[in-house]
């Protein structure tokens, strides 16, 4: 059975929730909560066939802890997270990414945090407010003073990270949050991870970012051991290396230390 993914039904269901949104702001909340529930049953629909085809089946909301310095390349598919997610595929997409620290935004974070420069004499803020300027919604911001405030925010996240250490939107959870952010964080699955700092797993096993580049490039620069992260698309090729090894194939023991792999035992498949 071959999951069949149709991007424009998922361009058809954003625009039509931000048309009602515009409309009817008072409805945000039941409308995030029927998206999520569409997004569990497509992440349910195909854990279940991972569970037939694979000794060692991905699992979609499983947090792996990861070392952030290890992810240095980076490859992206532009659709939604949970159309990815428990996703294994081969082909060469492994190969065809980006280093980490070429992104602007990373090079912005570098600029700011390390060497005081304002957010305001960065490319990466250049390019935002033009694209901004040109009529595109840019990190939930339509205009430049929101931008601004965005970029306060991110000191403000930058802070707290290098003061509280890292923790996951389940664990940020304050009393007094608003109500849908109140939900997400608690009862919607695929809304609480779309948060999290999201990875791919290579053929060789290479760990390669997804999103969350915000998340990610603070926790390198603060210089953080290790940081929560969901998986996205495995290569067929590194899910070959999770099903030899719970099969207990000596070969695949060299792999053991592997974050993928933590989690499972050797030589455990039924």
């Amino acid at each position: 059975m071959t999951e069949r993914h149709d991007p424009a039904v998922d361009r058809l269901l954003r625009e039509s929730g931000r048309r009602i949104l515009d409309r009817l702001p008072t409805l945000e909340e039941p409308l995030v909560a029927v998206r999520d529930r569409y997004a569990r049953t497509r992440i349910r629909l195909r854990t279940i066939a991972n569970t037939l085809r694979y000794d060692a089946p991905p699992e979609p909301y499983r947090l792996l802890r990861i070392d952030p310095t290890s992810v240095e390349y980076g490859v992206g598919f532009g659709v939604p997270k949970y159309t990815q997610a428990g996703v294994v595929v081969g082909g060469d997409w492994d190969r065809e990414g980006f280093r980490f620290a070429d992104l602007d935004v990373f090079r912005a974070y570098v600029a700011h945090f390390e060497h005081d420069v304002p957010w305001e004499e960065t490319p990466f803020y250049d390019r935002i407010v033009d694209e901004i300027a040109g009529g595109k919604e840019r990190w939930g911001c339509a205009t430049e003073a929101q931008f601004r405030t965005r970029c306060d925010r991110i000191d403000e996240l930058y802070d707290r990270l290098r003061t509280d250490g890292y923790r996951t939107q389940s664990e940020l959870l304050v009393e007094g949050d608003d109500p849908i952010r109140h939900r997400r964080r608690t009862e919607l699955l695929t809304e609480r991870l779309k948060d999290e700092i999201a990875v791919h797993i290579a053929r060789d096993g290479e760990i390669l970012f997804g999103d969350g580049r915000n998340r990610l490039s603070m926790a390198k620069l603060i210089g953080l051991e290790t940081v929560p992260v969901r998986v996205l698309r495995r290569h067929n090729g590194w899910q070959a290396v999770r099903d030899a090894y719970v099969r207990g194939e000596e070969w695949a023991r060299a792999y053991a230390g592997h974050p993928d792999l933590a989690y499972l035992e050797f030589g455990d498949a039924a």
